[in-house]
C-alpha cells in the first residue's frame, strides 16, 4: 500500500467530492421529525445500531466487490442482491444516482479498467449501479489493502450521518465530533465482520431505519432526498 492509494480513496469520501453523498439521509431526516431522535444519546444510539448493521449492507457489498473484482459473473449477481435488499425505494434510488455519478466522473478524471467494465454493465441494463459495488472495484483497483479501503468507506458513512444529524436535529459540533469519536473504536470490528461476510448473509436490516426510509417518500418537504 501506498500513501497515494490510501489519499485516493480518501478523496471519494470527502464531502467536496461532487456526487451527492451527503444528500442522503436514508430515513434520518424522518427520525428528526417524528421526534425518535432528538439528542445527542439518541444520535449515538442510531449510529452504534448503523454500524452493526453495515457488516451485512453497504460495507459487506463493498467488501464483496474488493474480493471478487475479477469475477463479473458474481458482481453481476452481488449487483443484483444488492438492490433487492434495500427496501425502501429512496434508498434504491440514491445509491443508483450515487453509483452513476461516481462512474462519470471517474471517466473524466481517470480510466479505471474494473469502472469502466462496470459503467458498460450499467448501460448495457446487465447492471443497475450500486454505489457501495463502484467503491470497492475501485479500492482494489488503487491497490489499497482491503482493511483499509473498509475503514475508510466507514468513516464515510458514519461521517455523513453525523453531519446530517447535528444539521437536522440540531447538535452542537462538538456533540457531533464526540459521537464520531466514539464511534470510530468500533470501525475495526466492523471491517473484520464484513470482511467474513457471505452473498448470501446480506440483508440483515434495521426495521426502524427501512420504515422511516418508506416514510420519507411521501414528506411534504425535506432537505435530503432519502
Amino acid at each position: 500500500m501506498s500513501a497515494l492509494s490510501l489519499l485516493q480513496m480518501i478523496q471519494i469520501s470527502d464531502s467536496l467530492f461532487p456526487i451527492g453523498a451527503f444528500t442522503l439521509s436514508n430515513g434520518l431526516e424522518t427520525m428528526v421529525l417524528q421526534e425518535k431522535l432528538t439528542t445527542k444519546e439518541d444520535l449515538d444510539r442510531y449510529v452504534k445500531n448503523y454500524m452493526k448493521l453495515l457488516p451485512f449492507n453497504n460495507l459487506g457489498i463493498m467488501m464483496l466487490a474488493w474480493q471478487r473484482a475479477d469475477d463479473p459473473d458474481f458482481l453481476r449477481q452481488l449487483d443484483e442482491v444488492s438492490m433487492a435488499v434495500k427496501t425502501p425505494r429512496e434508498v434504491r434510488e440514491g445509491t443508483v444516482k450515487l453509483c452513476r455519478r461516481f462512474l462519470k466522473l471517474w471517466k473524466q478524471l481517470r480510466e479505471y479498467k474494473s469502472l469502466a467494465w462496470y459503467q458498460e454493465e450499467v448501460k448495457e441494463g446487465r447492471c443497475i449501479g450500486d454505489h457501495s459495488i463502484a467503491v470497492g472495484l475501485y479500492a482494489r483497483e488503487i491497490g489499497l489493502e482491503q482493511e483499509l479501503a473498509g475503514a475508510v468507506y466507514v468513516y464515510n458513512l458514519i461521517t455523513s450521518i453525523v453531519t446530517n444529524a447535528v444539521k437536522t436535529v440540531p447538535l452542537s459540533q462538538i456533540a457531533g465530533q464526540q459521537i464520531l469519536n466514539q464511534a470510530l473504536e468500533q470501525v475495526e470490528e466492523c471491517v473484520a465482520k464484513a470482511k467474513e461476510v457471505e452473498k448470501e448473509d446480506l440483508g440483515v436490516g434495521g426495521t426502524q431505519m427501512d420504515i422511516a426510509a418508506m416514510n420519507h417518500e411521501t414528506l411534504y418537504s425535506r432537505l435530503y432526498m432519502s
